[in-house]
């Protein structure tokens, strides 16, 4: 989905559910749906305080919170337990790499008419605990850390020039 247009959506909901459009919520807002990068809190945290130096930290949760609440964004948390947070809400997958932690979103190839891709998940379990969503990630070390990794690892064979 375009950021542009997922951001106009946010902000869209955001209006018929009667919630104010303050100036820093606005920025929260752009900030999480163009984000490639799926930031933090605190990545978040430190960009709205460039725009608006007053916001607070708990301003930054709070909206979060809200965002979280109303299922306009997603969080993801990885092997480390760190939060990151996604603006795209449509399904995908992502892909987390041990070294860097750079998460890297992996969408679904969906063969189908249905927008979700289906997982089998046991009938009784599924109505047991209302299963409505689901979320999947992948770890492994990223092509960028594994290069780094193969050229550290091999340096001790090249001779040392002058």
């Amino acid at each position: 989905m375009h950021n542009n247009k997922r951001f106009k959506q946010i902000l869209c909901r955001i209006k018929k559910k009667g919630y104010s459009l303050t100036p820093q919520r606005h920025e929260i807002i752009k900030i999480i749906a163009e984000a490639k990068n799926h930031p933090s809190a605190i990545d978040i945290y430190l960009q709205v305080k460039d725009v608006y130096p007053m916001v607070s930290l708990n301003t930054i949760y709070k909206n979060i919170a809200m965002l979280l609440e109303m299922h306009e964004i997603r969080e993801i948390r990885t092997l480390q337990n760190a939060v990151r947070y996604d603006g795209d809400i449509t399904p995908h997958a992502h892909v987390i790499c041990k070294n860097c932690r750079k998460i890297t979103d992996l969408p679904f190839e969906d063969n189908s008419n249905n927008n979700i891709p289906e997982i089998y998940v046991n009938p009784k379990l599924r109505k047991r605990y209302g299963i409505t969503d689901y979320s999947i990630e992948f770890y492994g070390i990223c092509d960028s850390c594994s290069a780094i990794k193969n050229k550290h690892s091999y340096s001790r064979f090249l001779p040392i020039s002058a």
